[in-house]
């Protein structure tokens, strides 16, 4: 039995490490350096004026005869090679013209010659997309020698058109390393035939997969069960124009940020680097539009620049803001989640602020809550939820048959058995002596009847029995809530975010199930597992929160203010 070589076990590193002492000007390679740094250089680094010059003459013919030894790779190129020994996924979101599937295909064809007989996949939307990019691109990287020799052999094959792509839909390559009976190839698949067939992508092994373009979440998952035997990676990469869509977020949901750069267009910190939570062995990459050499990039982001910020973060740095289908397309992670340490009331425990606690009680379900502090400037922060992220998620992505992003119940929806009296205990412990000026309820839920042992009762009265005084929201209809909703997320983010323009509301990053119910609630369902911590927020905003001072405070009859 031939000997396994795994693709955790090789070398993934190629190329050469680009140098901003070099440009690109109409497609040709130049010195990116005046005369004065030129002749500085020369005095102080010889050696490295040496290599500038030696690359200005030989990278471009060296290139052409072996892009994947003598092509230039980019930063984000090389975290991606330092990590693939260790992460079994590698998920690349790039903007527009970032390199991420000229990254991709170099390292499936560095691969096909670094493992004996390889196994590998590249896939594509469909066909017509696989033979205009994907074997397109492939074709390209090949290094000269194999374009040379002869196109088919006993054991390879390497027959290629730009009409049709490569013949068969694989590329085979000469069985040049030693121990290798034959060529490494590479097969070329796409998503469409999946789709008509489950059974196709079942019974192969691959040391690498590459899906080019966002893939249904479905395929995702067959495939990591593809890369078992051999150790194999998953490359995929795509820019997220769908926005949060149900595979982001299983991807990104809860994603520890380990690496970030600022970026002077939208004037705060973006991440480059992410570390999956659903997956542990995931690596996410973001690659910049702005960090390609090959493009004008300054004239791709002049084209942008005026446009909504969501368009920005999706087409210049492969992020996704957007709600999937959701109600409330402004509400971004990247604009509306803040630390915690960092809201105003948070990190200094003296500043003025109003605090309101909104519930929505459940029947079999727990309660759900959030608690809100209004600034004096009107701003809001949703700094707390029950239950919380310790109790697992409220609910997880979920298509149903109409195709609806609804969400299923998550692990937070057990019952919990409690009484009125648990509930009680167990908020005024959250709140630790917090000074809450409001707490409203869901109107509905609470005014319903219910029979106790001492009769007929409700929600209010049983919590207001025990010193816990709820208020019902107003009975504004769903609609008007969502519109009272968006009006507080409303902002002009086509300019630069300041005091005069930037939204109302914010969210914790410790509240993850009501960031998560923002970002997926769509409202096309009644069966909407999103919609409870919305709820909250709907409640909270038709009541007229405000910042109140002992000046607004006014005793009226009854003691009341």
């Amino acid at each position: 039995m031939p000997r396994v070589t795994y693709a955790d076990e090789v070398d993934a590193r190629f190329g050469i490490p680009w140098t901003d002492d070099l440009k690109y000007e109409k497609g040709d390679l130049v010195c990116a350096l005046n005369e004065q740094e030129i002749d500085r250089l020369t005095i102080e680094d010889p050696e490295r004026a040496e290599t500038l010059t030696r690359l200005l003459i030989d990278q471009p013919t060296s290139e052409k005869e072996d892009p994947i030894a003598w092509g230039w790779t980019l930063p984000g190129w090389r975290r991606v090679m330092e990590r693939f020994d260790k992460d079994k996924i590698h998920v690349i979101l790039g903007g527009n013209r970032s390199s991420k599937t000229m990254m991709a295909s170099r390292m499936l064809v560095h691969l096909a010659q670094s493992i004996p007989e390889a196994e590998i996949r590249s896939m594509h939307v469909t066909e017509e997309r696989s033979i205009q990019d994907a074997q397109k691109t492939i074709w390209q990287n090949l290094p000269m020698r194999y374009k040379r020799s002869k196109k088919k052999g006993a054991n390879h094959s390497l027959q290629y058109n730009q009409k049709n792509g490569f013949n068969s839909a694989k590329a085979i390559l000469p069985p040049t390393l030693d121990g290798a009976e034959r060529g490494s190839t590479i097969y070329f698949n796409n998503y469409r035939q999946y789709m008509a067939d489950p059974q196709i992508f079942e019974g192969w092994s691959a040391h690498c997969i590459h899906l080019d373009e966002e893939v249904p979440e479905s395929i995702f998952n067959t495939l990591l069960g593809r890369t078992a035997d051999f150790h194999g990676r998953l490359i995929l990469t795509f820019t997220t124009l769908q926005g949060w869509t149900p595979l982001i977020n299983s991807l990104l949901k809860g994603a520890e940020t380990v690496r970030t750069q600022y970026s002077e267009l939208m004037d705060r910190e973006l991440p480059v680097e992410q570390v999956c939570k659903n997956w542990p062995d995931c690596r996410i990459h973001y690659f910049w539009s702005e960090h390609t050499p090959f493009i004008d990039s300054a004239e791709l982001i002049r084209t942008y620049s005026k446009q909504p910020q969501e368009v920005k973060l999706a087409r210049l740095y492969g992020i996704p803001s957007k709600s999937y289908e959701g109600r409330f397309p402004k509400f971004t992670r990247e604009t509306n989640v803040v630390e915690h340490e960092k809201i105003p009331f948070i990190q200094d425990a003296g500043a003025r602020v109003t605090r309101y606690f909104i519930c929505d009680p459940g029947g079999s379900k727990p309660w759900v809550a959030i608690w809100a502090g209004v600034m004096d400037d009107g701003r809001i922060y949703v700094y707390r939820e029950f239950p919380d992220s310790t109790m697992g998620a409220w609910a997880l992505p979920h298509v149903n048959n109409a195709g609806r992003s609804v969400g299923k119940p998550g692990p937070a929806q057990r019952p919990l058995g409690w009484g009125y009296a648990d509930y009680k205990n167990h908020f005024e412990n959250l709140e630790d002596g917090e000074d809450v000026f409001e707490r409203i309820v869901d109107p509905r839920m609470g005014s319903a009847t219910v029979r106790t042992k001492e009769g007929e009762s409700n929600i209010i009265n049983s919590m207001s029995n025990l010193g816990f005084v709820f208020r019902p929201a107003p009975g504004v209809d769903i609609e008007g809530g969502i519109a009272k909703i968006n009006d507080a997320l409303s902002w002009d983010d086509t300019e630069p975010m300041n005091d005069s323009n930037r939204p109302k509301l914010f969210v914790s990053e410790n509240c993850e199930n009501t960031i998560s119910s923002m970002i997926e609630y769509s409202g096309q369902s009644r069966q909407e597992h999103w919609k409870d911590q919305v709820d909250c927020i709907r409640y909270l905003m038709v009541s007229g929160p405000e910042h109140i001072t002992t000046e607004k405070l006014r005793v009226t009859g009854g003691g009341g203010y």
